[in-house]
């Protein structure tokens, strides 16, 4: 018996569109124009799915040293329309440890996708008319990504919004707001859905609870930009009940810029899954040999762009590790991928004192402790200037005087549990491990070894 017909329905439009989409990469985006002809592939080998794996993979570091030559190049395009080839606005990525962003590119027909994805995204997830989103992403110079997408989903729903407007000053703008003050504005606007970073917005609603701000119509958690542990999701729920909402609803989004688009909940027990599976493709693959795994087995994520026209990425590293499988959602019905094992960065299990660990595993436990305000781990030498010294692994942690010896009596023997390792507990000042007024993300892993 064959699959549903759902599902070939499915890889038919996929297939189409990729073609199309390889076709134009090979004559029109500089990038890949040269890539097809040093690998001497020519667009007609590459008809199906299947046929992905005859193409290298793209790294993340080709992407970042000239993001232009992954975009399309007008005088190539030939027989585009006028809105394909039109350029609308550039988002930036949030950037790597580097803090570099880089560009991406949209033309009119990746807009109006982009903005109609929204729209599916946000009922999936349980917009509905009333809504007003609170966008607690930080203004920057460039516009970015994370930035921009309450913004559109405000937009193409038609409901309003407001922008905390955190972040740091620059001559261009100025921005003014504090913590407080963006608690103040969102409670003034009576925003009903709350949507940011997941360690910002725990920080917010920390705060909003102890000024005692009316959040009275806040009904909903959205968060993208980093993994939320259930123990997070129940602080989420409790600071929403305390605030008043009979049903409060936590929803997680796994996303990158690259997508321009994310994998979403439709109910708070649902996997994440693609929701718009007819515009872009992933496969979990084997990093170092381009291998496609099996479903469900966790490898590197690739993505592949089946439906645009400016910036476009063919097997596409994003730089996570992720099990997916092709299937409907339980829930709600919806076919496209869903994520069968929780990602993790690439990279992100480390050798402390001869033992593998995953710091995720301490990611959770700590976030866990609502004592806690915020947490790093760093790893370093014994003696700084000798390699050879033992290896040390530091928990920094920002936590009230009150509460600082009940952390460093109980916290390594936490983390020893979780992953055999004792570690040494640090204190750091408020605003010391991570500014939200400057950085979107914390940084949670700090290895001092490397070079």
């Amino acid at each position: 018996m064959g699959p549903p017909e759902e599902f070939r329905e499915l890889r038919e439009l996929r297939e189409t569109r990729l073609r199309r989409t390889v076709a134009l990469c090979a004559r029109a985006h500089p990038f890949y124009k040269k890539r097809f002809e040093e690998e001497k592939i020519s667009p007609a080998d590459i008809r199906t799915l299947d046929d992905l794996e005859k193409f290298p993979l793209t790294e993340k570091s080709d992407f970042m040293a000239d993001p232009r030559a992954f975009s399309l190049d007008p005088e190539l395009a030939g027989d585009l329309t006028f809105e394909e080839r039109t350029l609308w606005n550039v988002a930036y990525t949030t950037g790597t440890t580097s803090g570099r962003p880089s560009p991406f590119f949209n033309t009119t027909h990746d807009q109006y996708h982009i903005m109609m994805q929204a729209r599916t995204c946000n009922e999936t997830e349980g917009f509905r008319p009333g809504d007003l989103i609170a966008n607690l992403y930080p203004l920057s110079p460039m516009p970015t990504g994370a930035f921009l997408c309450p913004v559109r989903s405000a937009e193409i729903l038609g409901i309003p919004i407001v922008s905390a407007l955190t972040g740091s000053p620059h001559p261009d703008y100025p921005v003014r707001r504090n913590l407080g003050e963006a608690v103040d504005a969102v409670a003034a606007a009576g925003a009903t859905v709350i949507w940011g970073v997941p360690s910002f917005v725990r920080r917010f609603l920390r705060l909003a609870r102890e000024r005692g701000a009316r959040l009275d119509r806040a009904r909903m958690v959205l968060t993208t930009g980093e993994a939320v542990s259930a123990a997070l999701r129940e602080e989420y729920m409790d600071h929403l009940r305390h605030f008043g909402a009979k049903d409060p609803q936590v929803r997680a989004r796994y996303a990158a810029t690259e997508m321009q688009g994310g994998f979403v909940q439709c109910t708070g027990e649902a996997i994440p899954h693609n929701v718009v599976p007819e515009l872009y493709y992933l496969e979990v693959v084997d990093s170092n040999t381009g291998r496609r795994l099996p479903e469900g087995e966790e490898g590197s994520v690739a993505l592949t762009h089946l439906h645009r026209r400016g910036t476009v990425l063919l097997r596409y590293l994003i730089g996570d590790l992720v099990g997916l499988r092709l299937e409907a959602c339980p829930h709600c019905g919806r076919l496209g991928e869903r994520i069968v094992s929780p990602p993790r960065r690439t990279g992100d299990l480390v050798k402390v004192k001869g033992m593998l660990i995953n710091p995720d595993l301490v990611y959770e436990l700590l976030s866990a402790d609502r004592a806690i305000r915020e947490f790093q781990l760093v790893i370093r030498k014994s003696e700084a200037s000798d390699p050879d010294s033992m290896d040390e692994l530091i928990v920094r942690l920002e936590a009230s005087e009150a509460e600082r010896g009940r952390l460093s009596s109980e916290v390594p023997g936490q983390v020893r549990a979780a992953v055999m390792v004792t570690p040494e507990v640090e204190f750091a000042a408020e605003g010391e491990i991570h500014d939200p007024m400057k950085n979107l993300k914390a940084r949670r892993l700090v290895d001092l070894r490397k070079k």
